[in-house]
């Protein structure tokens, strides 16, 4: 049964004289107190002693207690109703886009309507009322802007799909099944660990200072080194020059074979030694270039790493390990024994059904970059990489796809 507070009408925080008047309406319905005189009877015995009700109560002319309506009005002209500031509009899209669900957040549970959910059932909830209260619910505005900010874990298990409302969206991030972002996250924290006890071996190996100083020889040397691409085969310039080297041969009655080199060519280049400060150097190279979804705003980060990388390197210069390379968004997650041509699973280099010049093929120096990281690092990531596998049409019109041989740690590009 309902039992109203005893209300004292000083403006404390802990009461509100609206809500009061409506407790004491609900308590004298479940007595079946119904007649004006008997509830203004009853009206005195929940006030404070001398409190300010009380005094005003006992001093409240008779007029204006003649029927529980008109008392009423008097009770509010005293103590009128808080009128709520109503958010506008702007204020609701701010909102909506400081709703942001933390990574530490996935996989986690909370409590939604006195009931356990999973945090990302609880975000999404509260997403679509703040888009709802800001008036955009059954459109598309601001969706991809908010898909932006959730953390990768769940924006890669969420489809790359044209959401038409807001509603479809939330229901997207509701599906998600917990158990796979628990296990998504797990992944996440093991590799932010590895990740760091590389930058800590990496920087207790470079505060090494021994007398012959090896580290900085070896660094020296490498810095000399470099992997490329082969160059397709294109009609020869006619301003080149050109030398041509015999090649030693055995035997009695055999032609000379000859291989074409410019006539400037620099010395062949030292093969790589891999050591474990190479592989920290390049894991750190790999992590110092995000690998960004297939979408609008991954294409757009991807172009800006591309500026970055040019400004910082030139356009001309060469792929190597000390340099790295952005990945093209959508394409085969690195050292995960994908194709270097192309950036896809089931098939290697040399096996590539994409043809040279092909719009499809990767830029030859993200070829490069794939090529180095593998050869130094090989397909670390080939369980933990979500497969990619490339489908062409044939003359005939039927589709298939690449042959299923795995890409190489050492492959050609």
């Amino acid at each position: 049964m309902e039992t109203p507070q005893i209300f004292h009408g000083d403006g404390r925080a802990s009461e509100n004289p609206a809500d009061f008047l409506k407790s004491f309406n609900r308590a004298m319905r479940q007595q079946s107190i119904t007649v004006s005189t008997n509830k203004l009877d009853a009206f005195g015995d929940y006030l404070g002693t001398s409190s300010q009700a009380e005094v005003w109560f006992k001093a409240l002319p008779s007029a204006d207690k003649v029927s529980w309506p008109t008392f009423v009005t008097a009770f509010e002209v005293r103590w009128p109703p808080v009128k709520i500031a109503e958010k506008t509009k702007a204020e609701y899209e701010k909102e909506l886009l400081d709703h942001i669900l933390q990574s530490m957040e996935v996989g986690k549970k909370t409590m939604l309507h006195d009931r356990e959910c999973w945090s990302h059932v609880a975000w999404a909830a509260k997403t679509l009322q703040l888009a709802t209260s800001t008036g955009i619910a059954q459109s598309t505005l601001m969706i991809w802007q908010v898909r932006g900010t959730l953390p990768d874990i769940v924006k890669d298990l969420l489809k790359d799909e044209d959401y038409t409302n807001w509603a479809e969206f939330t229901k997207a991030v509701t599906d998600l099944k917990g158990s796979r972002l628990v296990e998504k996250q797990e992944q996440y924290n093991r590799q932010v660990q590895e990740l760091n006890a590389l930058r800590m071996d990496f920087a207790r190996i470079r505060q090494r200072a021994p007398a012959a100083n090896p580290i900085d020889a070896l660094q020296n040397q490498l810095s000399r080194m470099s992997v490329s691409t082969p160059t397709l085969p294109t009609a020869l310039p006619t301003t080149s020059t050109y030398a041509r080297a015999p090649i030693a041969q055995t035997g009695q009655n055999m032609q000379p074979t000859h291989s074409r080199q410019p006539a400037t060519a620099a010395a062949p280049q030292q093969p790589i030694i891999v050591t474990d400060e190479l592989k920290a150097k390049v894991r750190l190279l790999i992590t110092s270039f995000p690998h960004h979804p297939d979408t609008p705003a991954g294409h757009t980060a991807h172009a800006a790493q591309i500026a970055q990388w040019n400004g910082k390197w030139g356009d001309n210069a060469r792929v190597t390990h000390e340099t790295g390379y952005p990945l093209k968004p959508g394409m085969a997650t690195i050292c995960s024994g994908e194709c270097f041509a192309c950036g896809t699973h089931g098939h290697n280099s040399r096996n590539c059904v994409l043809p040279p010049g092909d719009t499809a093929r990767l830029e030859r120096k993200e070829a490069a970059w794939r090529a180095v990281s593998s050869r130094v690092l090989g397909a670390f990531n080939r369980f933990a990489a979500t497969p990619i596998s490339l489908v062409y049409a044939y003359d005939g019109g039927q589709f298939g796809e690449g042959e299923q041989e795995q890409g190489k740690g050492d492959g050609s590009v």
